[in-house]
């Protein structure tokens, strides 16, 4: 645990380090406020405008975040050799992947925990009345960052360019809300084949709609069945795609 926990520390100091990383913050940051201004031209519904936007621009530029860095983690380090550096420890290989990809974790939740807690404060100035499903939205987001971080080690593995992989981590989070979508569209389709390869397509990218608290937070779902599936799924597909990720960094010869 402490060898994991040393490079879970490293990949943090080696993320903040990182300039993209101060200016996706930088931006977010931005964004809070404008949402803050388009609240005060909002009309009869400010805090309504101030909470939805906030919510969107946080968890869009931790995905962004999570995807570029996560992208870069492994990737450049084989790339560069500098990986040598740490496997010469005598550690298993595993132990590096789990902690290149919680240290990523680590620095991007870091960075939202910043941006929640002011826009969180600009809310009460505003006179929001505190929701409880306001930190479900919260959580519900982390867990989406948790799937995208993993897909974004695993194509960095997978592929051999920062390029693809960005490009196949960026389409799968761009499809993993649309998964409704393609559900309906196997329902319609009759050419068989066609029909097998949507349908197993559809279970294979990440469905993302589960996360999208922000969403319901003023309706009568079932909220404690829905986030016991979403927080089950996040796990099982982060946990499947690590495993995949452990066994691409396995076969490679170093």
């Amino acid at each position: 645990m402490k060898q994991i926990l040393s490079i879970i520390k490293y990949t943090l100091r080696q993320s903040i380090r990182n300039r993209v990383y101060y200016i996706l913050v930088i931006f977010a940051a931005v964004l809070i406020f404008v949402a803050a201004l388009l609240s005060v031209l909002g009309g009869a519904q400010p805090e309504r405008i101030l909470l939805d936007f906030g919510l969107t621009s946080i968890e869009f530029f931790a995905l962004l975040l999570v995807i570029f860095s996560g992208v870069s983690l492994l990737l450049e380090e084989i790339e560069s050799k500098t990986v040598y550096l740490m496997l010469i420890r005598p550690i298993p290989k595993w132990y590096y992947v789990i902690g290149r990809y919680l240290g990523l974790l680590a620095s991007v939740y870091l960075a939202m925990m910043l941006m929640y807690a002011m826009h969180f404060g600009l809310l009460l100035i505003k006179g929001w009345q505190i929701n409880p499903l306001y930190f479900l939205a919260v959580f519900s987001s982390m867990s989406k960052i948790a799937i995208i971080g993993s897909l974004a080690v695993f194509f960095s593995l997978f592929s051999t360019s920062q390029s693809s992989s960005l490009v196949f981590t960026i389409f799968l989070w761009i499809l993993g809300h649309f998964g409704q979508e393609l559900k309906f569209l196997t329902d319609k389709i009759q050419f068989i084949f066609a029909k097998i390869f949507i349908k197993a397509f559809y279970y294979l990218i990440p469905n993302l709609q589960y996360f999208n608290w922000r969403d319901y937070m003023d309706s009568n779902l079932n909220i404690s069945y829905w986030f016991g599936v979403s927080i089950v799924y996040a796990i099982l597909y982060s946990t499947l795609c690590l495993l995949l990720s452990i066994r691409l960094f396995n076969k490679k010869e170093f």
